[in-house]
């Protein structure tokens, strides 16, 4: 999504209101999210989904899991 689409751009100030990144390329998305965090990504940014989905952690099971003496 374009900024100046945006319900929450300030044309007056030519910023997010929310104070958002909206990077438009994979690769400045993971450099935004990777310096600032993914909070800091718009919601509306059409890679912050495949960025939430990347940063989360499987869950290991039991049977990886060593067990203490």
């Amino acid at each position: 999504m374009n900024c100046r689409d945006c319900h929450r751009y300030d044309p007056e100030t030519e910023t997010c209101k929310d104070r958002k990144l909206n990077p438009k390329s994979w690769e400045q998305a993971v450099d935004c999210a990777n310096t600032y965090g993914v909070r800091s990504v718009c919601i509306f940014n059409d890679h912050r989904e495949k960025l939430i989905s990347g940063f989360t952690l499987p869950v290991s099971n039991k049977q990886n899991l060593r067990k203490r003496p």
